[in-house]
Formats: structure tokens, sequence, C-alpha cells
């Protein structure tokens, strides 16, 4: 919803034009303030100045300093209007500012207004604030519910704090939604002049608003008096007020020998699942069966992709859930949602704050308050962040480590790696120490040893406290040992008994680089070229090459005389060096490059497709998408060409059809190139779920006439 556009744009250039005769400046991490001038008006001996939404601006020489980790006013002659008192301090309309502060009678934090002069406008007693024009919207937690009201700024009720929301909407207007989610229209002065029929409503426009019931528009004027009833698909108000309508676009469901299965009219079709179709009309969108009709009576503003046979809603700019039957299952409270495998992370802002709940899959709350922060850690566990400290609680809500640490840093085997007061230490899930805080990185190797790295030493050790191995040389670290990398060149495998379980020794001769192993080589560089040794470090390819890759289906590209082939397991080469660049082999089949143009080869340097294409990309259904010119074609992995490169676009949907794009029109052809659905529609999309396409006829924009 927005603001009257000229009460904003006042408000706009009344923040600019005074902000931009001074800036902050920063000295000794304190900041300051200067004029115009360069002149020092306030001295950097704050936190920060401004307001703690990280805006800057002066109001009629009045601007927010921060000290101590709070807000007040001060003027831009460095006189502190107020103590620094508040959480949080933000500039609004009519010279007044909000503000946020901890309650005296409760741990609540309160929201109230001060005025320029640092006195108090309206009572410290609402979770939140948000001011109009000569209005203020201010909304209390009662219960487990907000609950949303309309006052002026001396705090007299305009319209009572009942409601889920409330927008400002122009031209004196309040859309006020109850808990049914249905809207009516209010006035300024309170009156309720329309009743709670209205599913969505938009901004007045020249004192009209557009309105939803169902899947239909209307419009309504500001005395909510009918202008045109909602019975319409889609209308669009302009600046200047006039109306505009559409008819929805005709969507026809067609096999891929172009019998028409069925015809519909909607602004968008897009398949979710089996026999599951989400159909938006205007701004809603509604899940619908095969045959389009409504599974259910809801109505959302998106549907996302269906997870274990749930999506993720929104209505009213919020996050729900709902099942396959179109049953929310979870209200759209949220301002965010996230799925998991087994329960749900839901968020919503509170007193400027994100707090985070675990729901379980019916949406039931598991945790038992909220958290600022929740991170899934494992199928197990998740890490949470209570008053900027950290602990974990399990998938079913229960909080096992206590929100005390810095930091969860490694939760595995029953043991969690904390950070504690700037250092790392181990506990069990009874938080008892098992390894004492130390300022060194810390990982969990298994349910008694760990590793501790210094930045010169790597140490593993017992968690009864004994050393089994250290080194300074580097590591890496896998599952059931350590890889050790000598100066030498030589790797040591170190078990987790710091035994040396297998010493990789390299030549003798100094190796500059060793790549990863793959089919049981690494490739080495060594004296400015590159070759192979194995496992144990013999040197199995001589290195006498430019350059190679590792090896694929037993073969490695090798680049001799600034071109690339390919050599096998025994240094011998299988596929002469002809090309500037290649690819390793996928099922037997390799991508080349010469002069900028690409072709494929098989692994005995067989020609599949000639080198004369600008792209060619492999395709989930094994064929390949090839490019000429920008147009584009299809062939099959043996290089026979099914479809000859002359569309802009192409898309090959596996069941024998294509659908191709010409001109801005589509249609459909089978791997024969023969047209099966002719390219006169405006888009196609292939229904995976229900195997037939879905083909789009736009319809056009028309003045309306009453």
């Amino acid at each position: 919803m927005k603001v009257a556009s000229y009460t904003l744009a006042l408000l706009l250039m009344t923040f600019l034009s005074s902000a931009a005769n001074y800036s902050v400046f920063q000295e000794n991490g304190k900041a300051g303030l200067k004029d115009d001038q360069g002149k020092i008006v306030i001295p950097a001996q704050y936190d920060a100045l401004g307001w703690s939404n990280g805006n800057f601006s002066v109001v009629d020489n009045v601007t927010g300093y921060k000290l101590a980790g709070r807000w007040g006013l001060i003027n831009t002659g460095n006189h502190r209007i107020t103590k620094n008192e508040y959480d949080e301090l933000t500039p609004a309309e009519s010279q007044l500012f909000i503000a946020k502060k901890s309650s005296s009678y409760s741990p609540r934090v309160v929201a109230g207004c001060i005025t320029i002069a640092g006195k108090e406008a309206m009572p410290f007693e609402y979770d939140g604030i948000k001011i109009f024009s000569l209005r203020a919207i201010v909304f209390t937690k009662i219960g487990n519910q907000y609950k949303y009201g309309v006052t002026d700024l001396a705090n007299h009720t305009i319209i009572p704090q009942q409601y889920q929301n409330i927008y400002p909407i122009g031209g004196l207007r309040f859309a006020v939604q109850n808990f049914e989610n249905k809207f009516a229209l209010f006035s300024e002065t309170g009156k309720q002049v329309t009743g709670f029929i209205i599913d969505k409503i938009s901004p007045f426009t020249r004192n009209y608003a557009i309105i939803y019931q169902g899947m239909e528009q209307g419009v309504i004027d500001r005395d909510g008096q009918i202008k045109i009833p909602p019975a319409h698909q889609s209308i669009a108000m302009l600046d200047d007020g006039s109306l505009k309508i559409r008819l929805p676009h005709t969507w026809e469901f067609l096999d891929g020998r172009n019998k028409l299965i069925q015809k519909h009219q909607a602004d968008s079709i897009e398949p979710v699942d089996k026999n599951l179709i989400k159909v938006k009309k205007g701004e809603l969108v509604v899940l619908a069966d095969q045959q389009l009709k409504p599974v259910s009576s809801n109505t959302f503003s998106s549907i996302g992709k269906f997870i274990n046979n749930k999506a993720i809603v929104m209505q009213n700019r919020k996050y729900g859930m709902i099942n396959r039957t179109g049953t929310i299952i979870i209200h759209p409270l949220y301002d965010t949602l996230i799925q998991g495998k087994s329960y749900i992370l839901a968020s919503q802002r509170q007193n400027g704050k994100n707090a985070w709940q675990l729901l379980d899959s019916l949406g039931t709350q598991l945790t038992t308050k909220p958290y600022e922060y929740l991170k899934p850690f494992g199928d197990t566990y998740l890490v949470a962040n209570n008053r900027g400290f950290a602990g974990a609680i399990n998938n079913k809500g229960k909080e096992v480590i206590a929100c005390v640490y810095d930091s969860v840093l490694q939760i595995d085997d029953g043991l969690i790696v904390v950070k504690f007061r700037k250092q790392y230490g181990i506990i069990n899930m009874k938080e008892e120490w098992i390894v004492s805080p130390r300022p060194n990185k810390l990982t969990i190797l298994t349910e008694n040893k760990f590793l501790e790295e210094s930045p010169q030493r790597k140490s593993l050790k017992s968690t009864a406290g004994n050393v089994i191995y250290f080194t300074d040389n580097p590591i890496k670290v896998s599952q059931d040992y350590i890889l050790e990398y000598l100066p030498s060149g030589t790797i040591w495998k170190i078990d987790l008994e710091g035994r040396i379980a297998d010493r990789q020794v390299h030549p003798e001769e100094a190796i500059e680089r060793i790549y990863e192993e793959s089919e049981e080589l690494r490739a080495i560089l060594k004296n400015g070229k590159y070759g192979f040794i194995d496992s144990q470090g013999r040197l199995r390819i001589a290195n006498r090459y430019e350059g190679v890759q590792k090896f694929s289906e037993g073969l490695a590209p090798a680049k001799i005389r600034g071109h690339w082939g390919y050599i096998n397991h025994q240094d011998q080469i299988a596929i002469q060096p002809a090309y500037d660049e290649v690819t390793d082999f996928k099922n037997g089949v390799a991508f080349v490059r010469l002069k900028q143009l690409w072709g494929t080869i098989d692994k005995t340097g067989k020609v599949l497709l000639p080198v004369r294409y600008q792209r060619i990309a492999l395709l989930p259904t094994k064929n390949f998408l090839i490019t000429i010119n920008d147009q584009e074609g299809l062939a099959d992995a043996s290089g026979k060409i099914l479809i000859l490169p002359r569309y802009p676009k192409l898309e090959d949907v596996g069941n024998g059809f294509a659908i191709v794009a010409r001109d801005g029109k589509y249609g459909v052809i089978n791997l024969q190139g023969i047209s099966t659905i002719p390219l006169i529609y405006d888009y196609i999309q292939y229904d995976p779920f229900n195997e037939f396409f879905i083909a789009q006829k736009r319809s056009l924009w028309t003045d309306f006439k009453n």
C-alpha cells in the first residue's frame, strides 16, 4: 500500500534539503558532523549519527545520536535534546520521531512518538507505530496475535485495535483487514464505508481503487460506491484516471499431434504436479485440477513448488503453507517460511527484529520461545541465536544447548565445537567441557578424537588430552585419515591412531604442482611440463606435455605443439592433437573446438558432429542442441541431425516432440522436423506431469467505456 505521493515527496524533499547541508565524518572510530563549509558542528564523540535504520538526515537542525548502544536526539549545535534512552529512533511525518525503548513494567520493547523538542507525543505503549499524514497506525500483540488500529497524533482512537492489519491507500482512506482475511474501506475519521466483502484493494488513483472479489476485479470510489462491478478478469488504472480492461488469455491444452483436449481462460497457467495446475487471474492465484476446476476456495498472491506434497504460499505479503488439496495448513502470518525435510522454519518481525520459530509439518509450533536466528545443522539439530548468543535446538524444538556461546561451529558424535568468549572448546550434550576453551581452531573427528590447528602446528588429540600426532606441514582432513604434505612432495596418509598408513612417495625431482586424482592417476607439473604419477608417486606418464587434463573413460586430454588431443594410460596418443580446446569424455562423447567452432568426437577420434557449430549443449534427453548463426537445431548422440538449425529457440521436451519459436510465435514439431502444432501461439509450455502441451493466445488491453 502507498502513502499519498504528495506527502511522501514533501517529506523526502524536507529530509534531503536539510541533510544536504551536513555530512557525517569519522575520527578515531567516532562519528561527528560537519556543515557544508567543512566546519565541525558536532565533534566526533558519538558511536553514530543519523538513525537506527542506518539512514542519515537532519530534520529542522535535529538528528539522532548513538551512545553506549542507545539513541537520542541532538541538534546541530551539539546540544543533546534527549538522553540516549531509545533502542530505536527514526524520523516520521509531522516533525515526529518514532522511538522504541524497554518497558518499565515488562521485558517488552515498546514504541511511542516524540516531538522535535524531545517531548512525548504518543505514549510508549505499542509494539509498533506507522505515521501517515495526521494519523498513526498502531499495533499491539494481544495473546498470540498482533491487533491493529488507527489513532490521531494525540493518541485518540480513530479505529479501535481489533483488526489483523490496516493499510493506508491514499485518498484519506484505510484498507482494514479482519481476521477472516476480508477487507473493508474506512475513512480518515474512522467511519466504515463498506462491509468486509473485499478480498483485496489497490491504492486510490484519482479517487478510484481496484477491488478484488474472488478472482474477479472491479472499481470502487472513495465513498465506497461500486463504479465497475467485480466481474472482470483484469483492470488497469492509469495515472490520468482512465481505465483499461483486458480479457484473460486463452489457453489450449493439446497433445503433440494438435488434438485439442480442453480450452480455458486465465492470465497464466503453470503445471506444478500430477493433476495440479496453478491458475492466475489478475493478481490472484488458485490451485486447480487438470480440468482447471479449483481444488479449494482459497486464493493467494503466489504458490510455490510442491515439496513433500506441500507448497509455500503468499497472501497479503505474508507466507503460509497449503497441501495438495489447497487446504491451508499454516496460515499466511509469517514474513519468511522455509520448508525443511521434517520441519518448517518460520519468522515474524517483532520489535524491528526477526523472531524465528520451529514448526512441525502441520504448522504446530515446536519451540517455546522465538529466536533471532535458526539455521539447520544436519538433519537433527539447528543452531539457534537468542539475545546475540548461540546455542542449539533439536528438530523437535527442544533447546539442547543453551544460547550462551559466541557461536556453535560443529555438532558431531554427541560433541559440539563452540566458540566461547573468543576461544574454541568442545562440550557434550550435557554442556560439560570436554575440551576446555583455547585460542586454536578445533574440529571433531570421532567421539574421542579431535584436531587442533594453530597457525604453525596441527595436532591430532584425544579428548582425554593426549597428543596422538602433530605436524607443521600442510594437511587435508578426511573422515578416517589425514593427508600430510611434506616439503619434498611426499604425501603421508596418517590414520587416526597417528600411524603412517601409506607413504605416497613422489619422484626425487622437484614437483611444482600435483592435481586431483582421476582413474588412479594424478597430473603433475614438473620442469614446466605435464605428466602423470600413480598413487605411490611413481611416474607413469612422462612429463613431456604442454598441458593435460584429468582422465575420463580411459583417455586424458594432452596438449602438444599448441594443439589438444588425447592420450591413454599407456602414454600412447589415442587421438591426434588437432584442436584448440577439448573436453573430457562423457558417455563416449567429447566436445572439441577449432577456430571458435565446436563439434563432437567419439573415443576413437571419429567425428560425430563436424566442427561447424557456434554452440553445442548436451540435453537431459541425451540429444544435442546445436546452434549455427543463432539458429537452433537438434542432433542425437551419434551425430545424426534430427532437426536442422533454423529456429531462434528450440526445446526438446523428451517425448518425440520439440517446442520451437520463430518471429515471436510458438509451435511444436516432431523429431523428423515436421510441424504438428502450427507456429500461431504466443507461448507454449509442456506439462511433464500430465503429458500435454499448454498453448497461449494473448488478449490485448482495450480502453474501458462505461
